[in-house]
């Protein structure tokens, strides 16, 4: 029930001392800050990185090839594996578990010298030779026009989809680049769609100012005979990206002749466990943040029980005086707990909005791409409140022991 004098009594006995209290409350409220602050830049960090990562499948993996380091069959180590096109067939057939495969080549590049024109206009774009599955596989988004399709493939047609960054440095503002014409490496491609990336921030940018033909046209037209530069393979629902990884690799090591054991004959990055290494960075992060948070939340507490120690000792003869007329231990104990609650909730909570207040501003001032939507899930929130209520019984414990062990008599001598 609510007891209108009771809080009026805790009222005056916390803001009897104003700087006291204020100094006492702000070591609750700081350690609730740096809760707030430590979860909430951890999980923006997080975000960030997720991000950066969505632009892909979950279980893809990147494949290309590279020289042994270990002499196998006759061959010296350091020797070049190529890919062709038989290893496709190959992988289709032998690792079962692949959803989706598609072989790459490139060549150029927006660092490079200028490789492709329309007019007068010129830039160095990345030219990507792909087949069709590529789309599903990069999670393209095409707001304008088609990707490729088989027919581009049989047909070895020189058509091309351009990316966003490449459309506006080759056309005119407004122009439709649909149907035109562009040069690469002076060979006329017909702009048959335009693709925007799904990825964020540089490797957004640096797939937007790509191009991408036809695998087997790009092998015909720029002399690629049937090298294959690199796979980009899923696996179906279910599998993991690192058993697909694995058994591709059993495949074409036996079919290049590489050595069981060589690791550096074929390079691959399975998505899976890049995301998987950087959640267990990010689960790292947060069980530190929690342990930083609450021992600085911890030595706030300590600071309240402390001050109640002090006021117990100060309203001695009051509490004496109390129990002389009747009040039992647990009223003295209620009250003191209830007011130690008071202060540690009161802060904490004062703490707790401005720990959103400045991650809310951090979130505005920094614009980076592995920063992203700093923030304190409902989950955290009512678990700081607990740990609040908590800490504030814990606080008012000692003095309150302290409080009932005081006899009404020894009290009421008390000067």
């Amino acid at each position: 029930m609510f007891d209108r004098d009771q809080w009026n009594e805790i009222y005056a006995t916390l803001s009897r001392n104003k700087l006291r209290t204020a100094l006492t409350a702000f070591g609750v409220s700081w350690g609730i800050l740096m809760l707030i602050i430590m979860l909430g830049a951890g999980q923006g960090l997080k975000n960030g990185t997720l991000q950066m990562f969505s632009g892909r499948v979950a279980n893809s993996v990147f494949m290309w090839s590279m020289f042994t380091s270990k002499p196998y069959a006759g061959y010296q180590e350091g020797r070049r594996i190529q890919f062709t096109n038989d290893d496709i067939e190959l992988l289709r057939t032998q690792v079962p578990e692949i959803n989706l495969i598609s072989p790459g080549l490139q060549l150029g590049g927006w660092r490079g010298a200028n490789n492709v024109s329309r007019g007068d206009k010129i830039g160095a774009f990345e030219i990507n030779g792909y087949t069709p599955e590529a789309k599903d596989v990069k999670l393209l988004q095409i707001p304008k026009g088609r990707f490729l399709n088989e027919r581009d493939m049989t047909d070895y047609r020189k058509v091309c989809v351009v990316g966003d960054i490449v459309a506006e440095e080759l056309f005119e503002k407004g122009e439709d680049p649909l149907d035109k014409y562009i040069e690469i490496n002076d060979v006329y491609f017909k702009v048959i769609g335009q693709f925007k990336s799904s990825l964020s921030g540089d490797r957004a940018e640096n797939e937007d100012r790509s191009i991408y033909i036809p695998f087997t046209t790009f092998q015909r037209t720029f002399n690629k005979g049937n090298e294959v530069g690199w796979f980009v393979l899923t696996g179906d629902d279910g599998v993991s990206a690192s058993s697909v990884e694995e058994k591709a690799k059993q495949v074409l090591k036996k079919a290049h002749s590489v050595h069981p054991g060589d690791v550096r004959a074929i390079g691959a990055w399975n998505m899976e466990r890049e995301m998987t290494r950087f959640l267990n960075m990010f689960s790292g992060i947060q069980i530190l943040s929690w342990t930083v948070g609450t021992l600085t939340l911890l030595a706030g507490v300590i600071g309240i029980s402390n001050i109640m120690l002090v006021i117990v000792k100060e309203r001695t003869k009051e509490i004496g005086v109390r129990r002389a007329m009747g009040a039992t231990p647990l009223n003295i104990i209620q009250q003191i707990i209830l007011e130690s609650m008071v202060l540690t909730t009161i802060a904490g909570i004062l703490g707790f909005i401005a720990g959103v207040f400045l991650l809310e501003q951090t979130s505005q001032l920094i614009q980076h791409k592995f920063f992203a939507n700093p923030e304190v899930d409902f989950t955290i929130a009512v678990t700081a409140l607990l740990i609040l209520i908590i800490s504030g019984v814990f606080a008012g414990i000692m003095p309150a022991s302290r409080a009932v062990r005081i006899k009404p008599i020894e009290a009421l001598r008390t000067e």
